[in-house]
């Protein structure tokens, strides 16, 4: 099975919300838990895609990224996925919440140079 790919991104059409994706995920068993957990196939994007506000999107780093195998960010949009996360949150409660989410997802995919980031305040 191939390493599966996730990036958050910010939703476009809200202000508070963020757009995670998956991809190459071909395990179908992977496949129904992803779905059951709310997730839908969108083949414009070609992946799979979880759209929320920012205790949706941690309830989906704790659960999927942190939780299933061979899953790790794309490694182009660290940076992106990082400075999202942070901007949306809306308590300075919330940030320290999905800094500590974030710091144990990049230690679990084997991904440190995300955690230069997430001290980073801009």
């Amino acid at each position: 099975m191939a390493t599966m790919e996730v990036r958050i991104r910010p939703e476009v059409l809200t202000e508070g919300r963020m757009r995670m994706e998956l991809r190459h995920l071909d395990d179908e068993d992977i496949e129904n838990t992803v779905r059951m957990k709310g997730w839908a196939w969108v083949l414009s994007r070609r992946a799979w895609v979880y759209a929320g506000e920012p205790d949706f999107i941690y309830r989906q780093i704790r659960e999927v990224v942190i939780t299933l195998p061979d899953i790790e960010f794309e490694a182009d949009s660290i940076e992106e996925t990082v400075r999202t996360v942070l901007s949306k949150a809306r308590s300075e409660e919330e940030r320290e919440e999905g800094r500590e989410l974030l710091r144990q997802a990049f230690e679990k995919t084997g991904q440190p140079e995300g955690l230069r980031y997430l001290d980073d305040p801009g």
